[in-house]
């Protein structure tokens, strides 16, 4: 998630109901990018100061066992809003963020072809550095997965597209 993150206001509240939408010009992030035909085409919504949420339907497809979104999936949406709610904790601030440790636990089968719900929040920062935790839920608001993670802004020093 290198590239930039802009916010786009469609609710009265200042914090909740933002839509963050990634400035990518080629959509091409597995996570986000909308013209990614292959990926997961997340939208996040801001639900609050440093908090955002998606909602998500797994096909077939990303399954590992029959009707359950195969673990990488679901670490990937994760990650995707782990990433996310560290961008919201900051406000219009234009900055590029890499994940540096990331801690997974999975406590039922997400199942594919349902609703599901993706949540990110931030715990705190200290420097370059922001603490964030999210996870996934069902329809019945049932926890399925949890996350935590640190990522580190990085300020613009970013890998160039044509590197091998």
């Amino acid at each position: 998630m290198s590239d930039r993150i802009r916010q786009d206001s469609f609710g009265e509240a200042p914090d909740a109901g933002e839509w963050l939408v990634r400035e990518d010009p080629d959509a091409r992030c597995f996570g986000c990018g909308q013209g990614n035909e292959r990926g997961l085409r997340l939208r996040f919504r801001r639900t609050g100061p440093g908090a955002v949420e998606a909602e998500y339907e797994a096909p077939e497809h990303f399954a590992g066992a029959p009707g359950v979104v195969h673990g990488g999936i679901q670490a990937a949406l994760l990650d995707e809003a782990l990433g996310f709610a560290a961008h919201a904790a900051d406000d219009g601030q234009d900055f590029d963020l890499v994940t540096v440790e990331f801690s997974l636990r999975y406590r039922r089968p997400a199942p594919s072809g349902a609703p599901l719900r993706i949540r990110g929040r931030l715990l705190r920062r200290e420097g370059r550095d922001y603490w964030v935790a999210g996870e996934i839920v069902d329809a019945s608001d049932g926890l399925l997965t949890e996350a935590t993670a640190r990522w580190r802004r990085i300020d613009g020093r970013r890998v160039p597209r044509d590197a091998d």
